[in-house]
């Protein structure tokens, strides 16, 4: 029996609408929501004011959502500026080959296929952005799915959303829910549709005692789950979804909107195998995707427990994606890596639209903070626009804003294979790096083939700008 919840609907009121831009795809007009980049930013009716802290510009992003049957005609206005203040606007990735026309304050593109096409204007990716979804036509909810229709649905963080073996949740089109989803221990899961799912209020605090919320979405030891076209949507510190000692999950459309720090990651496959994320976005305010080995309790209170002990990482696929990461790592492994091991994670087909890291860390992360074997790790046929920290950052680490780990277990990251990597900017010029913890616990066996910076080709160290202590053996540029 569907279930719609139209009796929670309370039509626009809770949606956080936008006519800062107006959007057309094939002539019909699609809402244009907003969302803050930080939870502490201020607001004048009901938006979010830019404000500057001499670190970041914390200026709104804003995106749309539309299904297309092939290529079709999209127009924006963006109604904040006027025609002179224009200077440019460009349409990312740039790996798409999107030209933009532009008359007055309105631009105007042709979208070929699904996926994300971000606009960004006069060249300040800090300066509200648009992100456009466009997914393929979707499917009909299936006749016994848990179905939420247009309208705002408040259910808040004590009415979770559950689903037992065998359940469908649909988020129809014009759906924003207010809450989270749990599923525990359940299997054929689906989860669809191209409603939102956002999680605003603080609800607890974080592990450094800043505004938090718990997790949008949390499978744990779920087998066979599938998850696509929604959007998710976070104002908040915390986790937007992550599995945890799950098998065989699969996203796709995939949309995350979650630009708070700190702790706003994206996705996080934790202790989980067999997992494939494609022609999703993620924009978050720390990690995009972080693959962890988080089980075995408390970390701040268990530091120590044997990785051995935990369930594994294995066989997770990222392919033609589109990544921003505002405050840390792009897709990280680790820090917390209390798994058995870490095997076969391969990263292909995406692009890098923004990243700016603190710490030092870097686009693409190796940082175990506890011992245990990474290996099989690949990057290929990726494409980084805008990046003004690290590109590769390979190290342990004994801790890290105040997560202890513990290296006396034994390990090391062996059999990482760089590939075809296009670096479009990076301030300050390359840089990478690779530090080894101890002689039994190095980083070896690195290839390094088809690496660019523009238009030059990277064939050494030098080049690479490429940190290196004596706990790494055998870096191979072919």
């Amino acid at each position: 029996m569907i279930e719609d919840n139209l009796n929670r609907a309370h039509g626009v009121d809770g949606i956080p609408l936008s006519s800062d831009y107006r959007v057309q795809v094939n002539g019909v007009s699609a809402p244009v929501y907003i969302m803050p980049t930080r939870y502490d930013v201020p607001y004048q009716n009901g938006n979010p004011m830019p404000v500057y802290d001499g670190q970041l510009w914390h200026q709104p992003m804003y995106f749309a959502c539309a299904d297309i049957p092939g290529p079709v005609p999209v127009s924006v206005d963006l109604a904040f500026l006027a025609a002179e203040e224009i200077l440019s606007v460009t349409a990312h990735p740039l790996s798409r080959g999107i030209a933009v026309q532009r008359e007055g304050t309105r631009v105007s593109f042709t979208v070929d296929q699904a996926g994300t096409v971000t606009l960004v204007v006069n060249g300040d990716h800090r300066a509200r952005p648009l992100h456009l979804f466009f997914c393929p036509p979707v499917e009909a909810a299936p006749q016994d799915a848990i179905v939420f229709g247009p309208g705002f649905h408040d259910l808040g963080y004590d009415n979770p959303i559950t689903l037992a073996d065998g359940q469908t949740l649909y988020l129809a089109p014009g759906a924003w829910v207010e809450g989270v989803i749990r599923v525990n221990g359940a299997r054929n899961i689906r989860i669809m549709g191209r409603g939102v799912l956002a999680q605003r209020r603080p609800g607890s605090a974080d592990y450094a005692g800043g505004a938090s919320a718990m997790a949008g979405i949390v499978l744990s030891d779920c087998q066979d789950v599938a998850i696509s076209g929604i959007v998710e949507t976070r104002g908040i510190g915390g986790w937007c979804s992550m599995l945890s000692n799950c098998d065989r999950v699969q996203l796709q459309d995939y949309h995350v909107l979650a630009s708070v720090v700190w702790s706003a990651d994206g996705f996080n496959p934790c202790n989980s195998r067999d997992v494939t994320l494609e022609r999703s976005f993620i924009r978050s305010g720390d990690d995009s995707i972080a693959i962890k080995g988080n089980s075995g309790g408390d970390i701040l209170k268990l530091p120590h427990i044997p990785p051995s002990s935990q369930p594994p990482v294995e066989n997770i696929l990222i392919r033609n994606c589109v990544f921003w990461s505002d405050h840390n790592e792009v897709i990280a492994i680790g820090c917390e890596t209390r798994a058995r091991y870490i095997r076969n994670i391969r990263i292909t087909d995406c692009d890098v639209l923004f990243h700016y890291a603190h710490e030092g860390l870097g686009v693409f992360g190796i940082v175990p903070l506890h011992g245990t074997e990474i290996s099989g790790i690949v990057y290929e046929k990726i494409r980084i626009e805008h990046c003004e920290e690290q590109l590769f950052c390979f190290r342990f680490l004994d801790n890290i804003w105040g997560i202890p780990g513990d290296q006396s277990f034994l390990g090391g990251i062996s059999n990482v294979t760089i590939r075809d990597v296009t670096v479009v900017y990076q301030k300050g010029g390359p840089r990478s790096e690779f530090t080894g913890y101890a002689p039994d616990k190095r980083i070896e066996n690195v290839s390094i083939e088809g690496l660019r910076y523009g238009d030059k080709r990277i064939t050494d160290v030098a080049g690479m700008g490429l940190r290196m202590n004596e706990h790494v053996v055998d870096v191979l540029y072919k």
